[in-house]
């Protein structure tokens, strides 16, 4: 009988059975995955498959009130997410030529997409279920208004990795805004979770405001990062 309780393994009569216990060992991979992940280790693991910063959330959190029903349509075992960012190359991003910007979000675009997946890999290795969030455009418009799975941006800031700015971007306290973020959802807890930034990288400048080329964004705009929205639901 498989233990379908959420958030625990699941281990199956199969991999008691001595033959699959001596195969694994032979490939040199875990009988039994960890009931609780290493951060540390689980840190060094997404920055090797080309994260630039990464952060842990336990699903229980307050901040994903909003998310929770909605991850675990998806992923019913998941009791926490893996938030990480890639950089961006600033002057593309920068230039007003725009072919320049879209070839560099694209670019990371699939970097992103590629990190998430080969975390999921690396950690099924190990006995670990994990779910991959692709970089794409919501597909589940049947679930509308909030046809996402995750919303990576609250997400983010529950993680650590930044502070909503006044142009509705995450802004890394290293890399700016110039980042794009990706999930994992993994199916056990994560040993140290992350904390949101203590302060606000949004100087409350106005660039943004000056620079969006249609006036998407109000001059009497003011930071978002307030305890009081980082819970909304935003998308990636």
């Amino acid at each position: 009988m498989t233990d379908a309780t959420p958030g625990s393994p699941r281990t199956g009569r199969q991999e008691n059975h001595p033959g699959v216990r001596r195969a694994l060992e032979a490939r040199g991979e875990a009988v039994r995955p960890p009931a609780v992940l290493d951060a540390e280790r689980l840190r060094e693991v997404c920055l090797d498959c080309g994260a630039d910063d990464v952060g842990f959330v336990s699903l229980d959190r307050p901040e994903l009130d909003d998310q929770r029903a909605d991850i675990l349509y998806a992923f019913p075992p998941a009791p926490s997410v893996v938030v990480f960012v890639i950089r961006m190359n600033r002057e593309p991003v920068r230039s007003p030529a725009r072919s320049l910007a879209n070839t560099e979000f694209h670019h990371v675009g699939d970097q992103v997409t590629a990190t998430s997946h080969e975390i999921a890999r690396r950690l099924e290795a190990i006995g670990v279920r994990a779910l991959n969030e692709p970089v794409a455009f919501p597909m589940e418009q049947d679930r509308w208004p909030k046809p996402w799975i995750i919303a990576l941006k609250p997400m983010a800031v529950a993680a650590g990795l930044g502070e909503m700015g006044i142009h509705r971007n995450v802004i890394h306290p290293k890399f700016g805004s110039f980042v794009l973020l990706g999930a994992v959802i993994v199916d056990r807890p994560i040993g140290r979770e992350s904390r949101p930034v203590e302060f606000s990288p949004c100087f409350e400048c106005k660039l943004c405001v000056a620079a969006c080329p249609v006036g998407a964004i109000s001059p009497a705009a003011t930071s978002t990062s307030t305890p009081a929205t980082r819970t909304t639901t935003a998308s990636s």
